[in-house]
């Protein structure tokens, strides 16, 4: 769910697929909210996590489903629309990580259902996009990057634009449709092209909530409605 290269025509257009929310922070006051959802910024007393894959969606389970919910003022996502992740497990490596592809399908048909890939280890998650040629990827989104700790901080390349990221909630609740999530990191996006963004990853859920607007292109954002083994 980042901003990615997407194929149309004979070019190759920035477009993204991540969902990230950078809405209201007020972190000054310990929460961060956004329409119906919310984090309760509390102290936490739990220690670094030394392996992200606790925080981050399953991959590594086939068949397992992610549904979420996506507005989106961007061309290439649909204005409103549910999304589903079907996992495909490991398909591959590269630089000697392994590579995830996860299925996306849109429920209004907005586009064919499309490949995924992401590359993960205990020690990083990045979301790849499309693989448009053989380990030629269209992103390279570093989401969660270890130890994870609050103000813990991170930088990478994207769509060549540097983003830095920071995590700036660890060990919260999260409030969102009509849930309750405990252990919530939220991470914050800031790239130095203007794009801005924010992510919730829930212990044992993964991506909860996600939203990201990059310059010219637009904002997409996803709220989790379920998730579940096919």
């Amino acid at each position: 769910m980042k901003y990615i290269t997407r194929k149309s025509g004979m070019s190759w257009t920035i477009a993204h697929s991540r969902y990230r929310t950078f809405a209201a922070l007020f972190l000054a006051l310990g929460l961060s909210a956004s329409g119906c959802s919310q984090i309760v910024d509390t102290p936490s007393t739990r220690p670094p996590e030394p392996d992200v894959r606790n925080y981050y969606i399953r991959l590594a389970i086939p068949k397992m489903e992610y549904n979420y919910a996506v507005t989106s003022t961007s061309s290439y996502y649909p204005a409103s629309a549910t999304l589903a992740m079907d996992m495909q497990g490991c398909v591959d490596t590269f630089q000697t990580i392994p590579v995830y592809s996860c299925l996306w399908t849109y429920s209004n048909n907005f586009s064919t259902p499309e490949r995924w890939f992401y590359s993960l280890s205990a020690t990083q998650a990045t979301e790849l996009g499309l693989e448009p040629t053989q380990d030629h990827y269209t992103d390279s989104w570093v989401e969660l990057k270890a130890p994870l700790k609050l103000n813990a901080t991170w930088s990478f390349m994207s769509q060549g634009e540097q983003i830095t990221a920071t995590v700036k909630s660890y060990g919260g609740s999260a409030h969102l449709e009509g849930k309750t999530y405990d252990d919530v990191v939220m991470v914050e996006y800031m790239g130095s092209n203007g794009t801005t963004g924010t992510e919730w990853f829930a212990r044992n859920t993964g991506l909860i909530f996600s939203h990201i607007e990059r310059p010219m292109v637009g904002k997409v954002e996803n709220h989790l409605l379920s998730f579940e083994q096919k």
